[in-house]
């Protein structure tokens, strides 16, 4: 029994000592405006609005000239339904609204600054009728286009319009819900602004003028800027209307971009900022039109806002991503990605996912304890059984013994004493001890022989190599091929993140050395498995084919497409399909 008790002794300790332990990884502890901004930033939105055109003047007895115009203006907004609806200022969108007409007419006075420039004279001191009667229009478009943080866009629809900041009857009401045509997009729910409190913490989220800085690439552009204040006063318009006043940093760009509490609420969007002093913005005085407000509006279109599937799965693979379980966060994000593709932070979080995965650093969902708690069960039962197994032995053993010693039974050998026998010595007699009998040859063991025993024979001309499939080849997107100008001869692949072509090093992948081409002139990469070029308001405009056709704000290309950069002299490259 000592030796049994060893034995589980042993047993016990080689149990615990293979008992799973769980690593101990120090958690990356996620502040809360890290989580607002993943929460809230897939859902901001960039708003393009206004108008491009050319006009010819010709003054009796002078030679014509053509002036490229526009009048284009950025805000922000948010994405407040998951089929499209978009909130954001009135004035943000004032130029499509007000129709072709205005916009004509503000195109015509960019016009008239740029005579009075090449003049040297003030705008207010030319003659705009006789301008007016010597110039036509040769081209115009509308611009009127979301931007998503990934970087597609999309034409908008106004369903409904407030009124414009500086219109002064009606303040406070700097309000516009647009459509865009997308399915179960990201949203930001709509807070209840008369529960703001005086030094209430806000977050503002948008796109600032000051931020596009040309040292910047396309996707830096697409990423929202974050700042953070407080509600510093709540006040009231001319018209009557609330108005609430934040010291939060904002400036052009911002205006209709959303005011978070700290529940990731909208409670305002931000409308107008303060006067300036000395001509120069002062920071720290930016109001918001009330969610209260928006809301008004958001019922008036029709619009819910509701969180969908996208919302919900998005934060699920968030709460696994912060908690190291990256092999349930994977799952979500993908299912994400295939609800809303334009979503612009699941790509980012499922390649981060697979790292972190593949490093080790991932921890076990399956609580380890429950796992230390079922092998010790295991152990502790397998010794029981050993223990009935052992006793049982000893039991029939001693119930043998008992067996062979009973007197009595057939089995029992009998035993017959020899008598004894008298030994009385004589003179002259030798005494010789008798001899031992012979031992009994030992029996030759016999080999045991089972049937079961037999070999197996395995037929290895029967075994099957599988070959992994190859690795799928990256995507031919073709490639452009210079035909005039600096790089004349050169060839550049195109690549699916895309390149600048300009004139700076610094901003531009592929350089052309000539003051008529802009810093950044165009950008040309892929867009949905096509090959795109987007104009990046350069200032002798991009031509395809034909460099008397309309200059091209952004344009798709086909094979054999020939791309002219600024004057038909200045560089010109032919683009050819990838196979």
């Amino acid at each position: 029994m000592r030796r049994l008790l060893f034995a589980s002794i042993i047993l016990l300790a080689l149990g615990a000592a293979f008992l799973p332990v769980e690593q101990n990884y120090v958690a990356h502890a996620v502040s809360e405006g890290e989580r607002l901004a993943m929460y809230t930033k897939p859902a901001v939105v960039r708003t393009v609005d206004g108008a491009v055109g050319q006009f010819y003047f010709q003054p009796p007895g002078y030679q014509g000239q053509s002036y490229d115009v526009s009048y284009v203006g950025t805000g922000s907004g948010f994405i407040l339904s998951s089929n499209g609806y978009i909130a954001t200022n009135a004035h943000c969108v004032d130029v499509t609204h007000s129709g072709e007409d205005k916009a004509k007419e503000r195109l015509f006075y960019q016009m008239v600054r740029q005579i009075a420039q090449q003049l040297g004279k003030n705008p207010q001191d030319l003659n705009t009728n006789y301008i007016e009667q010597h110039s036509r229009m040769t081209r115009f478009e509308l611009v009127h286009k979301i931007f998503l943080p990934d970087g597609s866009n999309y034409p908008f629809e106004i369903k409904q319009f407030g009124v414009p900041t500086g219109e002064a009857q009606d303040q406070g009401k700097d309000v516009a819900i647009l459509k865009i045509e997308i399915k179960n997009a990201p949203i930001l729910k709509i807070g209840d602004s008369d529960k703001v409190q005086l030094q209430d913490h806000i977050t503002v989220i948008g796109y600032p003028a000051a931020a596009d800085t040309n040292l910047l690439d396309f996707k830096s552009l697409m990423e929202a800027t974050i700042n953070d204040g407080k509600i510093s006063a709540k006040k009231t318009a001319t018209s009557g209307a609330p108005i609430l006043q934040t010291n939060t940093a904002a400036t052009h760009g911002n205006s209709g971009g959303p005011g978070l509490n700290d529940s990731y609420e909208v409670i305002g969007l931000l409308t107008f900022r303060g006067d300036t002093v000395n001509n120069q913005e002062v920071q720290g005085f930016t109001f918001l039109v009330p969610s209260n407000t928006v809301m008004e509006y958001v019922k008036a279109a029709g619009a819910t806002n509701q969180e969908g599937l996208t919302d919900s799965l998005y934060r699920e693979g968030l709460d696994y991503y912060w908690n190291q379980h990256y092999s349930s966060a994977i799952p979500k994000f993908e299912e994400v990605k295939r609800l809303f593709p334009q979503h612009s932070e699941v790509d980012k979080l499922i390649q981060s996912s697979q790292q972190l995965k593949s490093e080790g650093k991932e921890k076990s969902s399956f609580p380890l304890w429950i796992v230390g708690v079922v092998l010790v069960a295991l152990i502790l039962i397998g010794l029981v059984i050993i223990i009935i197994v052992v006793i049982a032995i000893v039991a029939r053993k001693k119930g043998k013994s008992k067996q062979i010693a009973a007197p009595g039974t057939d089995r029992a050998p009998k035993i017959q004493a020899a008598a004894p026998v008298a030994y009385s010595p004589s003179p002259g007699a030798s005494y010789s001890p008798p001899a031992k009998p012979a031992a009994a040859p030992a029996p030759k063991p016999v080999a045991a022989y089972s049937p079961g025993d037999q070999g197996t024979m395995v037929d290895l001309s029967r075994t099957v190599a599988i070959v992994p499939d190859g690795d799928t080849a990256p995507i031919d997107y073709g490639a452009i091929k210079f035909i005039s100008g600096p790089l004349s001869g050169q060839r550049f692949q195109v690549k699916a993140e895309g390149d600048f072509i300009g004139r700076d090093s610094a901003s531009a992948q592929i350089v052309i050395p000539d003051p008529r081409i802009s810093k950044k002139h165009v950008w040309i990469g892929a867009r949905e498995g096509r090959v795109i070029i987007i104009d990046q308001q350069s200032r002798n405009g991009t031509f395809v084919n034909d460099p008397k056709s309309a200059r091209v704000t952004e344009s798709y290309l086909q094979p054999g497409d020939t791309v002219i950069l600024g004057e038909s002299d200045v560089a010109r490259f032919e683009f050819s399909g990838g196979s």
